[in-house]
Order: C-alpha cells, then sequence, then structure tokens
C-alpha cells in the first residue's frame, strides 16, 4: 500500500491537488493510517475511497481544522506543516465512522469531463457508421456522461456557441489548429450500467458522490451539481445495475432496434483483473454478433494492450504511459473489426493531445504530457 498511495501521489495528484499529494505521501508513511486500510477488504484499500470517506465526514464537520485545507468547504489554507496532523487527528477521531465508510462503500466518481474523449469518439464512430446511435456507458455510476450532447464545450478558451451548462474545459494539445469536435450525433437510447449505480434522488448517494471532489476543485464541484440537476430533470437516461463481464451482451442485446451500438469506458479497466479485462471484451464481441458495436474509450494503455485491439502503437513505449490514457475506438460486428487510437490525454480529460497520424505512438508528447 505504501507504493500505492506514492504512486497516487505522483501520477494522479501532482499538478492537480497539493493537498491531496500530501496527504497520500503521508499516508505512504504512516503505520497508523495504513492500519485503517488494512482493516478493510483487499479491494478497497484505494487512495482515493479513502480520501473520499474523510471528505464526506468533513462536509458535516466545517469547524474541524482540516476544512481549512478544502476550498470545496471554503478553506482558503494551502498545504503547511499543520496540514498532515490534522488529516491524521481527523481520521483518529472519526476512525469508526471511516472503516465503516471504507468497508461499505465503492468508489463511485462521473468526471464528466471525460465527455470530451466520448465527443471525439463520437465523431470517429459517424466516419464509419451511420447514425443515430444507442449510447451504453458502462461503469456509469451517476451516469452523467450519457448526457454529454446537453453539455457545452469550451477548448484551449474557445467555448461552441449557443453550448449549455454545465461547461467543460479541456486544454487540446500538439498542433490544436483547426482541431474541433463535430455535432453531436442523434442518440436514440442512453443506458448506463453499474455495479452500483448512483440514485441521485438520495441525498445521501449525491454526498457520496460529490465527496470524491478534490479539496481545491470549487469549479468541478459546481459542474458536476449542474449536471446533476440535469439529469434529475431528465426522463432520457437509465442506470441499471450489472457487471461489465458477465450482464454488457445482455443488457445491449436488451435495446430495441437495429441502429449501432456505442459502449463508453473510461477507467473501466484499471478495476478489473486481467481475466475480467478479456471476459468484458468477450461481452462486445458477443454483442456485436447481432448489431454493430462501437466501444469508444479513454483507459490506459497498459491495460488496453492487454485486451487484443489491433493497435501497433500499443506493442511499443506507449504500453508503458500508464499515468495517462489512451482515448481510441474499436469497432465491432459482422464482418466488421477496425481499432483506433484518436488521441493521448490527461485521465480527467483535463488536457488532450489529438493523434498525428492513424499509427501515432504519441513518442512526439513530453513523458509528462
Amino acid at each position: 500500500m505504501r507504493v500505492l498511495f506514492r504512486f497516487f501521489a505522483a501520477t494522479q495528484c501532482r499538478g492537480r491537488s497539493a493537498v491531496y499529494e500530501a496527504l497520500s505521501e503521508s499516508v505512504a508513511g504512516d503505520d497508523a493510517l495504513l492500519g485503517l486500510l488494512l482493516d478493510t477488504p483487499g479491494d478497497q484499500r484505494r487512495p482515493s475511497l479513502l480520501f473520499a470517506a474523510v471528505n464526506l465526514l468533513l462536509a458535516a464537520h466545517p469547524g474541524d481544522e482540516l476544512s481549512a485545507y478544502y476550498a470545496i468547504h471554503g478553506g482558503r489554507r494551502t498545504p503547511d506543516e499543520r496540514l498532515v496532523p490534522a488529516f491524521a487527528a481527523f481520521c483518529a477521531d472519526h476512525r469508526d465512522e471511516l472503516l465503516r465508510l471504507l468497508r461499505e462503500r465503492s468508489t463511485q466518481t462521473n468526471e464528466i469531463r471525460r465527455c470530451v474523449a466520448l465527443r471525439l469518439a463520437l465523431d470517429h464512430v459517424r466516419r464509419r457508421l451511420p447514425g443515430p446511435f444507442a449510447l451504453v456507458e458502462v461503469g456509469a455510476s451517476a451516469g452523467l456522461n450519457l448526457l454529454f450532447d446537453h453539455y457545452g464545450y469550451r477548448l484551449n478558451g474557445r467555448q461552441d456557441p449557443g453550448a449549455g451548462a454545465p461547461v467543460i474545459s479541456c486544454e487540446v494539445r500538439g498542433d490544436p489548429n483547426g482541431f474541433a469536435l463535430g455535432t453531436a450525433p442523434r442518440i436514440t437510447r442512453r443506458l448506463g450500467i453499474d455495479r452500483n449505480p448512483v440514485d441521485l434522488s438520495d441525498p445521501d448517494a449525491r454526498a457520496w458522490l460529490e465527496a470524491f471532489i478534490w479539496p481545491e476543485q470549487v469549479g468541478e464541484l459546481a459542474t458536476l451539481r449542474a449536471a446533476t440537476d440535469l439529469a434529475l430533470a431528465s426522463a432520457e437516461l437509465s442506470v441499471v445495475p450489472g457487471e461489465a463481464t458477465t450482464d454488457t451482451a445482455r443488457l445491449i442485446g436488451q435495446l430495441p432496434g437495429s441502429e449501432p451500438v456505442v459502449v463508453f469506458t473510461a477507467s473501466l479497466l484499471s478495476y478489473l483483473a486481467a481475466e475480467a479485462r478479456s471476459a468484458f471484451v468477450a461481452q462486445l464481441q458477443e454483442a456485436a454478433a447481432h448489431r454493430p458495436v462501437a466501444w469508444a474509450f479513454a483507459e490506459g494503455p497498459g491495460l488496453l494492450a492487454t485486451v487484443g485491439l489491433h493497435t501497433p502503437a500499443l506493442n511499443g513505449p506507449l504500453s508503458r504511459r500508464n499515468s495517462l490514457y489512451a482515448v481510441g475506438v474499436s469497432l465491432r460486428g459482422p464482418g466488421l473489426r477496425d481499432d483506433q487510437l484518436l488521441a493521448l490525454a490527461d485521465p480527467y480529460l483535463r488536457w488532450l493531445a489529438p493523434a498525428r497520424t492513424k499509427a501515432d505512438d504519441f513518442a512526439w508528447l513530453p513523458s509528462d504530457g
């Protein structure tokens, strides 16, 4: 676990959250805090889960010293010598509540900025398959990404004319001249699949979803709440319980119509063991025997390299760049198979670097993005 927290600090927190970077390093060297996690099931020992549990409880204790470091709770203090002791004290004071959350809750994030990856993938799919499309997200959480075409998009500060709210911002790196997202296609049906779907009508469920917003991310919290309000007012989407590795093909098969199905995943593979990743891809192939299926993904290159995608770039150094995500599409269906990497991106789609050629291995992109 020490290695896991240090990796989290270096690859996920650096440049994104000074608070979580400092806390991740401190947890890695603190036997008492690591001992808290050792009292939980093995698959629950995730940095994101610990920090979300603390964040949830902190929202109910706004006067605690630790809240001064969380801008989302009104704090203005930057990391200093008191941050780690305040975090350790809070964990000690609320140990029983934290243990309950760590044992019973699961990771639930809904980073709607990843809709930029979905938009890019849909542009590619539309050039190969006629629309409209049915849209399925596996690992959908609350299903907010299913409403991608209701959001506004701001790329490099340039916003879509007439864009709606909330607005998703993303930096385009490399050669952004002329890069633009195409018009969103018509979506006939929107279905989310998740092991533990988030019921947005439940205030406790919404609070748990918000607990995964990081301390400095005031804007992201506002965006999440705006997207939540939009989803609550929408009758278009449905999120149902299901396992990615056993239920995906069956649930796709229950969709009426014969239009192509776009299946979107973002960070799903990181939660699946090697055998489970292969089982999920087999589910896609099973579904594609009956109607065209396009797997649109934003996933770690090293994990994608283990599931048999026909992209030569994943056989080289790109497969070792797991601090970044590959955005792409795998088209499957009767007589159809085409895999394409479209971009390399920050895991949270704060920035995206479009591929320069069909065989781009992104060696031109600096190692730090």
